[in-house]
């Protein structure tokens, strides 16, 4: 074949994979901005959940501070009960904490009070972590921040008298909050406490003499504060587990410092995680008590692969193919030799097509074109062992033509097989759901192979309708028409799945349909315990 014809088939090629890899990569695109917009607003909402969460942990604070700005007394009787239904209602409240505030020339005078008040034998003191994790007496500092009620699971007496003011993160905190009358929460960090070691953070609330008053001047304006310890890890799975998509990987992380970003909590669904520019997905920042909080999204393989279709690939494909066709169009006229080697490629085909034929005689019926004994039994083993293995129900229906003999006598055996044709296609018509399968069994006999179908009882009902809208003419059969009755069989007891019993119970079945001649068909449902099951009366 001449070079330059050679040269206008591979241009021609080259132009049209590249024109179908264009328009392909151009439909990626798209498909890939529309995902990553959908992963944005799962994201999104899930931070918007996780902000409405934190909210509602700071109203309920808020209205225990409404009750004792309202000048109700205060002491362990009814500080338990006004906390319990705050702790009940927000799961990740694992205790609520009144903190007095203490100078040290007042220390000895308030440890004396707190004794009067208490147990004498008790040892009340304000106490201290010491490196080892011992409670020690709180070093000397300007000012003090006893914890004097709590409730919740802390609620032993080990810690009444603890020092919040002992690390200097929570002081700083305590003193912002004094100072600014607003909320504070401490960065997240592992909280110990009587009931263990939680990972979690302090929302602090001041509560002044004056609720009027915006801020705190002298330690004289502060009546104490209320101390919540929240537990990271609860407050998100409340709050993002049933609204995040299954297929996202999330980290929650403070970004209140930006040099120092701390990861608060990791969620992973999924191992295989995205590393193209979808990996990562921030939502709108949460604000809340001085604090910035920031989610960000994941999508794992799996979500990916449940939004990505196959229409680029097919786009690429098909274009691909169109122009491959054109050049292979100008290929035959150019070459008389390819000619030969189509008659060669034509005859190899007929050869295949002749095998495939050859084989289908094997496993067809030579009269209906349904699929023989020998392949329904095959079948049926298949089936048994994909609903084994998925634990789903299967389904099987025998079909029977009333009185084959009588009609074959009457009116002569090409009349009978034009009857057994007839009903073959209207019983092959009803069932053209993928992975039915129906068979001729006998001469007169269908099966049919019915893999999780609901309801399937109603396909024996339409069926014994639909040869009855056939009127096929049969002198003294009732109404003077061909019938069939028909049994089936739903197993979903995988002790009960085996090819025989399925059969047994069908031949069953159908011998309990011949005897309710008012409907023709008959309907088992095979459970633990076994069930035999009839709706509809037709």
């Amino acid at each position: 074949m001449p070079r330059r014809a050679w040269s206008v088939i591979v241009l021609t090629a080259l132009i049209g994979v590249g024109f179908a890899a264009l328009t392909a990569h151009l439909l990626y695109q798209k498909e890939q901005e529309a995902i990553r917009k959908e992963l944005h607003k799962d994201v999104n909402n899930a931070a918007m959940a996780l902000a409405r969460e934190v909210n509602l942990g700071l109203e309920l604070l808020y209205a225990v501070k409404n009750h004792f700005d309202a000048g109700h007394r205060l002491d362990a009787r009814n500080f338990q009960p006004l906390t319990s239904g705050v702790l009940k209602r927000h799961p990740s409240f694992k205790s609520i904490e009144w903190v007095d505030i203490v100078m040290h020339h007042q220390r000895r005078h308030y440890v004396q009070g707190m004794e009067e008040r208490g147990d004498p034998s008790s040892g009340f003191n304000i106490v201290e972590l010491s490196p080892n994790n011992q409670l020690i007496p709180a070093k000397r500092r300007d000012m003090y921040f006893p914890l004097r009620f709590t409730s919740g699971e802390n609620s032993e007496a080990s810690v009444i008298g603890y020092d919040l003011g002992s690390t200097p993160v929570t002081r700083q905190a305590l003193k912002t909050s004094f100072n600014t009358g607003v909320p504070v929460a401490t960065p997240a960090t592992t909280i110990e406490r009587a009931y263990g070691n939680v990972r979690g953070f302090l929302l602090i609330m001041p509560i002044l003499l004056d609720p009027e008053q915006l801020g705190g001047e002298d330690t004289r304006d502060l009546r104490g504060f209320l101390v919540a310890v929240i537990d990271v890890n609860t407050l998100v799975n409340l709050a993002i587990d049933t609204v995040i998509n299954d297929g996202i990987n999330y980290t929650l992380i403070d970004a209140t410092d930006p040099s120092h970003r701390q990861v608060l909590h990791t969620q992973r669904v999924e191992l295989a995680q995205m590393k193209d520019s979808l990996a990562q997905q921030p939502a709108k920042p949460i604000f809340f008590a001085g604090r910035e909080w920031e989610l960000i999204g994941y999508p794992t393989v799996s979500y990916m692969q449940a939004r990505q279709s196959w229409v680029p690939l097919w786009t690429f494909l098909i274009g691909s193919g169109i122009f491959l066709v054109i050049c292979y169009l100008l290929y035959r006229l150019q070459s008389r030799a390819y000619s030969v080697q189509v008659q060669v490629d034509q005859k190899t085909h007929a050869l295949k097509e002749a095998n495939s034929r050859l084989e289908s005689m094997t496993k067809c019926d030579g009269l209906t074109g349904l699929h023989n004994r020998t392949q329904f039994e095959q079948e049926l083993e298949r089936e048994i062992q994909r609903a084994l293995r998925d634990e789903a129900p299967l389904s099987l229906m025998v079909v029977e033509i009333q009185h084959l003999s009588n009609y074959n006598n009457q009116y002569g055996r090409i009349a009978g097989d034009q009857l057994i044709r007839q009903i073959a296609q209207v019983l092959d018509e009803m069932l053209k759901r993928p992975g039915d399968l129906v068979c001729r069994f006998t001469g007169s006999q269908f099966v049919a192979i019915l893999p999780r179908t609901e309801g399937a009882e109603r396909l024996a009902d339409e069926c014994v309708k639909a040869v009855k809208r056939l009127k096929v003419e049969f002198e003294g059969e009732p109404e003077d028409r061909v019938r069939v009755f028909v049994g089936g069989v739903t197993v979903s007891d995988q002790k009960e799945m085996t090819a025989s019993r399925l059969h047994a119970y069908g031949e069953i079945g159908l011998t309990r349909a011949k005897a309710d001649n008012d409907t023709g068909w008959h309907w088992m449902e095979i459970s633990a315990p076994v069930q035999d099951n009839k709706s509809i009366d037709p």
